[in-house]
């Protein structure tokens, strides 16, 4: 898959080419190397909703564009908006039908959810 960024401060609290900046517990930087790492190496968005550990799941209220998955019981979360090979983001239809074929996803956010 490929991974997109809906701002700089975006890729800088997700990717890990900016990982020796981050201000994350260790448990939470063990994570989220892994969950870009898989979201790199997955065909489609069907693998990380298939993927128990993430509860995969859609935001609801002002963010019901916008789906999360967890990292593990650490109370962080990145939260993200699929989006169509061009970079367009898909809200509208039945995504967790189309997971298949969304090879792309914008991520929005990461956060201590508790917080």
């Amino acid at each position: 898959m490929r991974i997109l960024f809906k701002n700089e401060t975006t890729r800088k609290q997700f990717s890990s080419e900016y990982r020796k900046k981050w201000r994350y517990p260790e448990r939470v930087k063990e994570k989220l190397l892994a969950a870009e790492n898989f979201i790199l190496n997955s065909d489609s968005l069907m693998d990380i909703a298939a993927y128990p550990p993430f509860h995969f799941e859609r935001l609801r209220g002002d963010r019901k564009n916008e789906w999360s998955i967890r990292l593990g019981n650490t109370g962080y979360r990145v939260t993200l908006i699929p989006c169509d090979e061009n970079g367009v983001e898909l809200i509208e239809g039945d995504i967790l039908h189309l997971c298949k074929t969304i090879r792309v996803v914008m991520i929005t956010e990461v956060s201590n959810h508790y917080e």
